[in-house]
């Protein structure tokens, strides 16, 4: 999909007459865009999860909510982490907590202004049996702190980052799908339009859904023809 967004993005540029990005500059367009898109379906899907469960959106097969999900399942990880000194650090590529596991058994949370009222109370304090944990950013607390075992974090990871790689011939750099560093984007193929619109706006250029669909459908036929 990669190389089909660049060079869709390459012929609006061209006929806008907004000259040309180099590699590392769509690459780093590229990241922003996906990173970006992705935030968004996190947002929406923590949204549309508190809805529903407040009845608020409709529950059939297939609605919102479970597309997003089904979107999201790729990126859906499950990693051990030890204690380091009184917490346990999130995962580098951590996006979206799922549950917490200690011993088998999911982990309750709780919100940080209610952490103090909870800890110091003699008939709400967790135990080793019923533990509780609470989410710092970047790691979590788990309470009581006497427990030392290891937890499982099961997340969302964030998307690997793009790489359009490509070898010079010439003076033109020209797509290499088998270098070792490639990476194509990890959205859905759904997601291309979004994909080349945000890398357009990154380079100064508003382009409305349809004209995008309009230059990738052109840039098809072109490598259709090619090929017969």
């Amino acid at each position: 999909m990669i190389n089909h967004v660049r060079n869709t993005v390459l012929t609006v540029l061209n006929k806008e007459n907004r000259g040309f990005i180099t590699p590392q500059q769509f690459n780093s367009y590229a990241k922003h865009a996906q990173q970006l898109i992705f935030n968004q379906k996190i947002s929406e899907y923590s949204r549309m999860v508190a809805a529903r469960n407040s009845r608020m959106v409709a529950t059939d097969f297939m609605d919102r909510v479970d597309i997003l999900k089904s979107n999201l399942e790729v990126f859906t990880e499950e990693t051990t982490v030890n204690k380091t000194l009184t917490r346990y650090i999130k995962p580098s590529d951590f996006q979206h907590l799922v549950s917490l596991r200690y011993s088998n058994k999911e982990v309750e949370q709780v919100s940080r202004d209610k952490e103090r009222y909870l800890v110091d109370s003699n008939l709400t304090a967790p135990t080793d049996t019923y533990p509780v944990f609470v989410d710092r950013g970047s790691n979590i607390i788990l309470y009581p702190q006497t427990l030392a075992g290891a937890v499982d974090f099961i997340y969302i990871r964030n998307p690997k980052d793009p790489k359009w790689t490509y070898n010079t011939i010439g003076e033109n750099p020209v797509f290499n799908i088998n270098a070792s560093d490639y990476q194509d984007f990890e959205l859905d193929q759904d997601e291309s339009v979004n994909l080349i619109v945000e890398v357009l706006k990154l380079t100064g250029v508003t382009i409305r859904e349809a004209e995008v669909t309009q230059a990738a459908t052109t840039i098809d036929q072109v490598n259709t023809s090619k090929e017969a």
